[in-house]
C-alpha cells in the first residue's frame, strides 16, 4: 500500500508533452527553370529581354503583357507587390491555341 501513495506523487510531477508546433506556412514553389528569368520580376525585365509586347491590357489589379513570334505566345500576369508588380504567372500556346510550357516558349522568344 505504500507505493500507491509514492506512485500518485510522482505521477503529478509529471509534464505534460508540449503542443506540436503549427505546420510551417510552405513557400510558393520556385518558377519553372527559365521563368525564374521573370517569375517575380517586374515589367521591365520582360521588356528588356523581349521587346515591346504585342499587348499591355489591365483587368481589374493586373497587368498583363503578351509577347508573340512564330513559334508561341506568351502571357505574363503582373500584380502589385508593396513596391511594385510583379510577374506571378505565365501563360503559353502555340499558334493553334494548344498550350506549352512557359519556359519553352521564353526560350523561343528570347534572344540567345
Amino acid at each position: 500500500m505504500r507505493t500507491l501513495p509514492l506512485l500518485l506523487l510522482l505521477a503529478a510531477c509529471a509534464t505534460t508533452p508540449a503542443a506540436p508546433p503549427p505546420p510551417a506556412r510552405q513557400a510558393a514553389p520556385p518558377p519553372p527553370p527559365g521563368m525564374e528569368r521573370l517569375i517575380g520580376k517586374p515589367p521591365e525585365t520582360a521588356l528588356t529581354l523581349l521587346g515591346t509586347p504585342r499587348l499591355d491590357r489591365r483587368e481589374g489589379p493586373a497587368r498583363i503583357l503578351q509577347f508573340a513570334g512564330k513559334a508561341c505566345v506568351l502571357d505574363l500576369f503582373y500584380y502589385p507587390r508593396p513596391n511594385t508588380p510583379v510577374a506571378t504567372y505565365a501563360a503559353a500556346r502555340d499558334p493553334a491555341g494548344t498550350s506549352m510550357a512557359p519556359a519553352t516558349c521564353l526560350a523561343l522568344l528570347a534572344p540567345r
